[in-house]
């Protein structure tokens, strides 16, 4: 069973009476009645069912969250200012609540793991016996105002949605730690062949993918802990590809694209004078042509819009024409690929075409007008007032439509494989396509999809290049082939 205490002694242990398995690691933990001495290893030893040598003065009770503010004025404990400057960081966060645990996510509890710690917090909240040690050392350096501030530039630097993603890890690897009774002291810094038996045990029950998610988050967790990470030496690197081999079973079939056909029944479904269909369809284009994912179009909750991260009209609008084609660019603040850096979301003209992305955006600007200037890109006006338009309730709309239709179910990325593919099939280049879409690289090739129609086209548009200029060369009498060159050389 492990031990959900701390041991705090009144006086260092003499090293010299120290096991060899257990290397001496105290270190002094200041507070107003003196200095007193932290031993990692009597917790380990208390783990183990060791008879410690030095008898505890007192046991820590679990930590508890709170909304106290944050004292200017050292704590009268390391693990309160633990808890203090954490809690103060995470209360810069919106307010969310855990969600009810299913028993596959049962956690024995702990006072380093508080309960109801909402996943993509637990990066921050949850910490280990070298949490301890990490705060002493800060304590000795910096105040805790600079503290609070350190972990509030950490939390920036990683999305919410990464962060929750990630505290599956912490999850999965404390729940594995539990099962093997593996002591507190020794979950952080995780040795390689602690994370190395982690991965071996969850082989072929997920996928390689997932488990390289897991190891990213306590990576991520180890670095919020100023912890050495260890998750690319010893047998880690080969036991990775053989989770990556055993979880094939796991892996999800390859997103299907928006086709035109999709695109077409969404449209006979709407009535583009309606504020909601016209801000719709707005969005469906925009997508689709833009090759954007949705998340960087359309908010994910009405609650949570951010101007760092969301769309809204005051954003720069810039429009243009090009060969009589009309060209509408508008500023996207935060993209997947580029972060707060942002992006250009590219809409050309396409005359006749009932998903001509620049008529159904000019149409959705025109119908829903004068907004305030932080409204929503895409939210339209609903019984006088303004209704945002988010991903999941516009996927929800187009997920029943294709369903009516019996078309192929798709997902949001599916918009933008789509007008990736659709642009293929009208020639348009693919280092072309990367700069519409954003890809800052060729990864954007695992999103070609159709290539049975693909590849024929561009075999046959290649083929009807080859024949016009042989005509040419033809007409002019010129050679065609390297062969054909009449080559006279000589030596001056």
């Amino acid at each position: 069973m492990i031990s959900p205490f701390l041991f705090i002694y009144d006086a260092p242990p003499d090293a010299s009476t120290q096991s060899a398995v257990f290397q001496p690691a105290v270190f002094p933990l200041p507070n107003r009645l003196g200095t007193q001495w932290i031993d990692p290893n009597a917790l380990i030893a208390h783990d183990l069912g060791i008879k410690s040598q030095f008898t505890p003065t007192a046991i820590l009770q679990p930590l508890v969250l709170d909304t106290r503010p944050l004292s200017n004025t050292p704590s009268s404990s390391l693990p309160n200012t633990l808890h203090d400057v954490r809690a103060a960081a995470a209360r810069t966060l919106p307010q969310k609540t855990a969600r009810r645990s299913s028993q596959k996510n049962y956690l024995a509890p702990s006072p380093f793991r508080p309960a109801n710690v909402p996943a993509d917090r637990r990066v921050l909240l949850w910490t280990t016996p070298y949490s301890l040690h990490s705060q002493a050392v800060h304590d000795n350096e910096i105040s805790h105002c600079l503290q609070v501030k350190m972990f509030e530039g950490l939390l920036i630097a990683t999305t919410d949605d990464t962060r929750q993603a990630y505290g599956a890890g912490l999850l999965r690897f404390n729940q594995f730690c539990d099962a093997e009774s593996i002591p507190e002291a020794l979950r952080m810094p995780a040795s390689s062949i602690l994370l190395g038996a982690f991965v071996a045990d969850h082989m072929g029950t997920c996928s390689g993918k997932c488990i390289q998610n897991w190891l990213s988050g306590l990576r991520l967790w180890h670095l919020y802990n100023a912890a050495e990470w260890h998750g690319k030496e010893g047998w880690l690197p080969s036991l990775k590809k053989a989770a990556e081999k055993k979880g094939v079973s796991f892996k999800r079939p390859m997103r299907g694209p928006v086709e035109r056909a999709h695109m077409l029944t969404l449209r006979s479904h709407l009535d583009l004078s309606i504020p909601r269909d016209a801000s719709k369809w707005a969005a469906a284009t925009t997508a689709y042509w833009g090759c954007r994912r949705l998340g960087e179009v359309l908010p994910k909750s009405a609650n949570k819009v951010a101007a760092e991260h969301d769309v809204f009209r005051s954003t720069r609008v810039t429009r243009s024409e090009i060969e009589g084609r009309r060209v509408i660019s508008f500023h996207l603040p935060w993209t997947k690929t580029t972060g707060v850096r942002g992006g250009e979301c590219y809409l050309t003209e396409i005359p006749g075409d009932p998903l001509c992305p620049v008529a159904a955006l000019e149409n959705h600007l025109k119908i829903n007008h004068t907004p305030p200037p932080s409204t929503p890109f895409f939210a339209f006006q609903e019984n006088g007032s303004w209704t945002t338009l988010i991903k999941s309730n516009f996927l929800t709309w187009t997920s029943s439509i294709f369903r009516e239709h019996n078309l192929e179910h798709v997902f949001g990325h599916s918009f933008r494989i789509g007008g990736s593919l659709a642009y293929l099939l009208l020639g348009v280049e693919p280092k072309v396509i990367m700069k519409i879409g954003g890809w800052t690289s060729l990864c954007f090739l695992i999103y070609w999809r159709r290539l049975e129609q693909v590849i024929p086209l561009a075999v046959a548009r290649a083929m009807h290049m080859e024949s016009h200029m042989r005509a040419f060369a033809s007409s002019h009498s010129l050679p065609f082939t390297a062969e054909d060159l009449d080559f006279n050389l000589s030596n001056d």
